[in-house]
């Protein structure tokens, strides 16, 4: 292991996004990650974008530098080895539906009797108590909650083609539990930590999307942020973004292409150009589709007016900045060929080369962990008979997929 988390065991018991999210981003910490899944077939990620050989896109990019082991929270005998793991851990993170951990006997309460300093984290859709608890979230609800389908300015609501609020619900854990192992450090212990969707969303969202709510009463309303950026076509049917709101680079625009828009009370300043967007943007189009998107983007950089060619996702890691700074590394991985991943964002003292490991099969590490703990060799046995099992009903799920 490296990086600043070197010797922090992290037991991971999540599916899907948010908690795989921050078990991702404390591993590419240097954190050991052990994700413990349940027999049969694991988490479902493993079967959520493209599939090569059993392993999903989405699920090979969260569970990176991760250790995989079995266990089945309603057998006694692993039970009491994930209760021998706990005693090893000093955090613990699980997206189960609020009331279920109490249930199986692995709740904070519980688990606090053998690790008292233990750290737990609880990740929720709406939160661990309230009228929505009980719900089988997923982000479009929460989408829906706090309002995004309406901030699109569209006729009709949309949704954000994007699981935002799982990653941001990730993001906010991992940062949650960092602070609380410098707590920790500094001799308060551990704690417990429950941390819902909903909210991440809300804190996520109040100061751009929520901004004109902020004050209970008085407050000029000048519009949405949103209706400050516009895209436009460009001759080779690509499109570019242009931040034109500015009074001084609005007239800098109009300059540059002979128009006099500038000069015309309905576009002469910021509220008035909102006001009458659907017009000036109609206008504008007729400008930018006598230029390619290269063309005038480049136009726009020599005039220090900002402006980004809005590139298709397939084009995405051929982007020069990204190439330049090496941002999406190109992987080989043994069995799965070339892959691409992203580079966390920082790079910390001590961190190796990126990444450490690449995401494991079901069960991949139960042999390396459980002998570590002196696990009996019949129950490893057991469960490695059991993790092969797995595996081919895996296999054959897959195989039925592509066909």
């Amino acid at each position: 292991m490296s990086g600043p988390y070197k010797g922090i065991r992290v037991l991971e018991l999540t599916s899907t996004v948010s908690g795989p999210y921050a078990g991702m981003m404390l591993a590419d910490q240097g954190a050991d990650v052990i994700k413990i899944e349940p027999p049969g077939i694991g988490d479902l990620a493993r079967f959520m974008g493209t599939i090569k050989d059993g392993m999903g896109a989405m699920f090979s990019t969260l569970n990176r530098n991760k250790k995989c082991i079995c266990l089945d929270f309603k057998n006694d005998e692993d039970l009491e080895v994930f209760f021998k793991l706990v005693s090893t851990a000093d955090v613990v993170i699980e997206n189960y539906r609020p009331g279920i951990v109490k249930k199986l006997g692995i709740d904070y309460e519980s688990l606090k009797q053998i690790k008292p300093d233990l750290i737990y984290c609880s990740i929720s859709g709406y939160g661990q108590s309230g009228p929505y608890k009980e719900k089988k979230v997923y982000d479009p609800l929460i989408q829906g909650t706090v309002g995004i389908p309406n901030a699109q300015s569209s006729n009709s609501p949309e949704l954000i083609r994007t699981i935002i609020y799982d990653k941001v619900t990730g993001m906010t854990s991992a940062q949650a539990i960092s602070t609380a192992l410098f707590q920790k450090e500094r001799g308060e212990g551990g704690q417990y930590l429950p941390i819902s969707m909903l909210e991440s969303a809300l804190y996520y969202n109040w100061p751009d999307i929520m901004m004109n709510y902020t004050f209970e009463e008085g407050g000029l309303n000048v519009g949405e942020l949103a209706d400050l950026f516009e895209v436009y076509e460009t001759k080779d049917g690509g499109a570019v973004l242009i931040l034109i709101a500015n009074d001084e680079i609005f007239s800098k625009f109009c300059k540059l292409f002979d128009l006099d828009l500038h000069t015309k009370e309905k576009f002469n300043n910021l509220v008035s150009r909102i006001i009458h967007k659907q017009e000036l943007t109609e206008i504008i189009n007729k400008i930018t589709v006598q230029f390619s998107s290269t063309e005038l983007v480049n136009k726009m950089d020599q005039e220090e007016i900002s402006a980004s060619i809005c590139n298709e996702l397939s084009a995405v890691h051929q982007d020069p900045q990204i190439i330049q700074q090496d941002s999406i590394k190109l992987i080989d991985h043994p069995e799965l060929g070339k892959m691409r991943m992203p580079k966390p964002p920082a790079t910390l003292k001590g961190q190796s080369d990126f990444p450490r490991s690449l995401a494991p099969i079901l069960g991949h590490d139960n042999k390396e962990v459980l002998n570590s703990m002196g696990i009996d060799d019949d129950i490893i046995g057991r469960m490695e008979e059991r993790e092969k099992q797995n595996r081919e009903l895996i296999a054959s799920l897959t195989q039925t997929t592509q066909e």
